[in-house]
């Protein structure tokens, strides 16, 4: 899952192996939206189940048609960001499902990094407010037979 707000925070997590559906959507994201946050996404079905479900105001877009609704609403935010994530990963050719979450996290904090006019500050203070990180990379393998169960369930 991607997402940013309008202050170009960046979210990347995984919601699962497989078809995404609403309680994967919201076991990725579902901490992070209030009612108060307005949702542009692209038309997937789990989305907008999950948006409804949460009773959340929501723009969709079917993306080989539409990007912008009402001059304010767009998804090319998220297009972009994707879109470089993409262009990003692609030299480390091919990356173990496993470890996708640290490769997220670490596109996450380039993207950070970069725009700030304190990279190093900038740095100090993402690794003080993720001290969890530690513990995320020990559970890496835990974290990853949690992810494939389910997956290997349904097929």
């Amino acid at each position: 899952m991607v997402a940013t707000d309008r202050k170009g925070n960046p979210l990347m997590k995984i919601a699962k192996m497989g078809r995404i559906d609403a309680d994967s959507v919201e076991k990725a994201i579902g901490s992070f939206i209030s009612n108060d946050n307005v949702l542009c996404s692209d038309s997937h079905p789990s989305i907008i189940l999950w948006a409804k479900n949460k009773e959340l105001e929501r723009h969709t877009f079917v993306a080989s048609r539409q990007h912008v609704k009402s001059k304010c609403c767009h998804v090319q935010h998220v297009n972009s960001l994707d879109n470089r994530y993409e262009r990003w990963i692609k030299p480390f050719y091919g990356v173990a499902t496993k470890y996708l979450l640290q490769y997220l996290n670490w596109f996450i904090f380039i993207q950070k990094v970069k725009k700030s006019l304190e990279p190093i500050k900038e740095f100090a203070n993402i690794i003080m407010a993720n001290i969890k990180t530690i513990n995320q990379y020990r559970d890496i393998e835990k974290n990853y037979e949690k992810l494939n169960i389910p997956h290997y369930l349904g097929t």
